[in-house]
């Protein structure tokens, strides 16, 4: 479709995070492989193929760098005489004075001459560090300033941490301390140091007067899991912002809107207010990204549902025709997780019908896409309801067929669709009371769609080690309506790394439902998920 960039991109992505599964969904056939054998009359088990999870590291990208300080010389002098000076120069204070205004000749010459920028900050970080050295104890403020933010053009956190640290214990009470310790706070960050970083910044009154510090402190509480904390600080660093990196700014606001786990009731005002979202058609744009963003990516897929009614709503009547299409699919896809077929069949068929008044501003392949996408969810439904006996997939099988089978344009898979809707009333004909259990193929794919969820809580832990990786098992237990009645995993739950992912997903599965069966028995289902840092 010729929608918005931003949605045509988060529908991709839906997709590939869980949306449409290859597994195998014949109507009438289990899944491959078959149960193992039954621990009871009833009871089945299988296991999952392992799924790969691959996570985001997130970390702060719109603080940039400090400014830099400029030193000038009291008499006009050339790089060239100012390093023979510096390197001459033996007294502490004098010296570093020296070293103040080599840096500030070296960042003006690194500005005209891009080809060897690192090369003159590198030498200007190393005649500030020379000073340092001399004086010890006695280093001069202005040292600390520039040397910690040399530091941080050339990306030495460990040492901006030092220099910003020894700047801030030096003079406590000093009115620039709240900026000092946003870079301190920064640079442990940086370092994946977020018990220290806490620790600066904690006793701190944030205020949009000093948004570098707010903004440092929303990272330091979200990697503290003080969501509540981190969600109000990065609304505070929003507000005062100015300058630089408010794109990626703008990226983190979403984020922590989703991963933050602050309600939509919260979150939807002070949205509007930090994008200066008045009219309509604005604050229609901000419900959007956060549904198909914030929640999407967060495995928050009522709050998604949610947010997309609502932007709606806001803009009914005007809503972009090619937005539509996509906006119900999404919505479709994420009620498929919340064990309302009928729901989902709504909003699928809405996305259908959409389609006419879209037009040509929708492209015929993405049309085509976007059909047989629908398509697919009325065979998984078709296929739960075959194989589990619930009968609440049936009508919405039967809805999503009648509303797609007449559009699809292969003729072949046309013919095959035709046959699959014969099937299904067949299926309601003969299906007998007390029969009916999970098939491996369509539960997989049913589990398969909360992969964002898992990856949710890994990237949860990789914000506190951004190195960890694994395999976590999950053996879930359910029983005949389908409820999540045992979850067990290995590693076991704990507070800190693969135990913490495990925690995590642990209470996300406890959510999880399957179709009801009508065969009384218990289903154990086994899935294996490796975990590694995306490059």
């Amino acid at each position: 479709m010729t929608s918005r960039p931003f949605l045509q991109l988060l529908l991709g992505t839906l997709v590939a995070c869980g949306g449409t599964q290859t597994t195998d969904t014949t109507p009438g056939g289990g899944g491959s492989g078959g149960p193992a054998k039954p621990a009871a009359a009833g009871d089945v088990s299988f296991d999952v193929p392992t799924i790969e999870i691959k996570g985001v590291v997130f970390e702060p990208l719109a603080l940039g760098r400090p400014g830099m300080p400029l030193v000038d010389a009291k008499r006009k002098t050339t790089l060239e005489k100012q390093r023979t000076t510096f390197n001459t120069t033996k007294d502490p204070v004098q010296k570093e004075a020296h070293a103040a205004i080599l840096a500030t000749l070296l960042y003006q010459k690194a500005k005209e001459d891009k080809a060897n920028e690192v090369a003159l900050w590198t030498e200007a970080r190393q005649a500030l560090r020379d000073a340092a050295k001399i004086s010890g104890d006695k280093v001069d403020e202005i040292t600390l300033r520039l040397l910690g933010s040399y530091e941080l053009l050339l990306e030495d956190y460990a040492a901006a941490e030092k220099a910003w640290a020894t700047l801030v214990n030096k003079d406590p009470k000093n009115k620039e301390t709240p900026y000092n310790k946003a870079w301190w706070a920064f640079s442990l960050i940086k370092q994946f140091k977020n018990a220290e970083a806490l620790a600066v910044v904690k006793d701190e009154v944030l205020t949009e007067k000093q948004p570098e510090l707010a903004y440092a402190a929303a990272w330091a509480k979200w990697r503290a899991n003080d969501d509540a904390g981190a969600w109000s600080a990065i609304v505070v660093a929003a507000k005062g912002w100015s300058g630089g990196g408010k794109e990626a700014l703008d990226d983190d606001v979403y984020m922590f809107a989703g991963r933050s786990n602050v309600s939509l009731a919260e979150t939807t005002p002070q949205m509007f207010t930090l994008f200066g979202a008045k009219q309509k058609g604005q604050q229609y744009a901000v419900l959007v990204k956060l549904g198909l963003k914030s929640y999407n990516f967060a495995g928050r897929w009522a709050d998604g549902i949610a947010a997309l009614d609502k932007a709606i709503d806001t803009n009914a009547g005007t809503v972009p025709p090619n937005d539509l299409p996509v906006i119900r699919y999404n919505q479709a896809e994420f009620t498929v997780r919340l064990d309302t077929p009928e729901v989902a069949a709504k909003y699928a068929i809405d996305a259908v019908k959409s389609l006419v008044p879209c037009g040509t501003k929708c492209a015929e392949k993405d049309k085509q896409d976007l059909v047989y996408g629908v398509f697919g969810m009325g065979l998984l439904f078709h296929v739960l309801y075959a194989t589990a006996n619930d009968v609440r997939y049936y009508q919405p099988a039967h809805d999503l067929y009648t509303a797609t089978v007449g559009l699809l344009m292969d003729d072949a898979k046309r013919a095959e669709a035709q046959k699959n809707m014969g099937i299904l009333e067949q299926t309601l004909k003969n299906t007998k009371v007390g029969t009916g259990t999970h098939d491996k193929g369509a539960i997989a794919s049913l589990l398969n769609r909360h992969n964002q969820e898992v990856q949710a809580c890994y990237e949860a832990s990789l914000a506190a080690n951004p190195k960890l990786g694994g395999t976590l098992t999950l053996n879930l237990e359910a029983d005949a309506t389908g409820g999540i009645k045992g979850v067990a995993t290995d590693p076991k739950s704990g507070l800190a790394d693969m135990s913490a992912v495990a925690g995590c997903v642990t209470e996300a599965a406890k959510t999880w439902k399957l179709p009801k069966r009508g065969m009384p028995g218990t289903t154990r289902i086994k899935l294996a998920y490796t975990m590694s840092p995306r490059k």
